[in-house]
């Protein structure tokens, strides 16, 4: 289910204070990080319905190819990094008008640092020219879309099937107006 081949994970309590956190581009060396709390992250939300067997885990070796193409210099994909002691805690990656990534390490949530994220990935969505805001999210993952619904975006009706690391879900498109 997850974490067994990862690097070392920032201290929690020491670091539960903004101040402390570096946010910058992401490079490709930062993809292995990034994979192993993303694989976390999917491990914690969904952790019943691994068990029962339900959803199956994301292929950890195609999210992590497909991160480090993202941070790549030249991709069209714009991803910042949170970082504590040189080591990632969280991320958000845009690309044109959509906020397609953001997660925060599990042991580092709860502090603020997901509306960190979240402000800084809407405002350089913003600086790219763009005032209709889109991202998707599992249906599956009520704690995600209330987090969004908390910042000003709107679940639509559209509804969308993706493939993606060797599995299969549906997500709702949300969508948020920059004034």
């Amino acid at each position: 289910m997850g974490g067994g081949d990862c690097y070392p994970v920032a201290a929690t309590c020491q670091y539960r204070h903004m101040d402390a956190i570096e946010i910058r581009a992401a490079t490709p060396d930062d993809a292995d990080a990034v994979e192993c709390y993303h694989d976390r992250c999917f491990a914690s939300t969904y952790s019943s319905q691994l068990l029962a067997g339900e959803f199956e885990a994301p292929d950890r070796e195609g999210t992590r190819q497909q991160l480090h193409a993202w941070f790549q210099p030249e991709s069209v994909f714009e991803t910042r990094v949170a970082v504590v002691d040189g080591v990632p805690i969280g991320h958000f990656t845009v690309s044109g008008h959509q906020l397609l990534h953001l997660f925060v390490e599990p042991d580092h949530q709860g502090m603020g640092l997901g509306r960190r994220l979240l402000a800084e990935g809407e405002a350089m969505i913003a600086a790219g020219g763009h005032s209709d805001f889109e991202l998707h999210a599992r249906v599956e993952n009520f704690a995600a879309i209330a987090f969004y619904e908390a910042a000003g975006w709107t679940v639509t009706d559209r509804v969308i099937h993706t493939v993606e690391h060797g599995i299969s879900y549906h997500e709702h498109v949300l969508v948020k107006q920059h004034p």
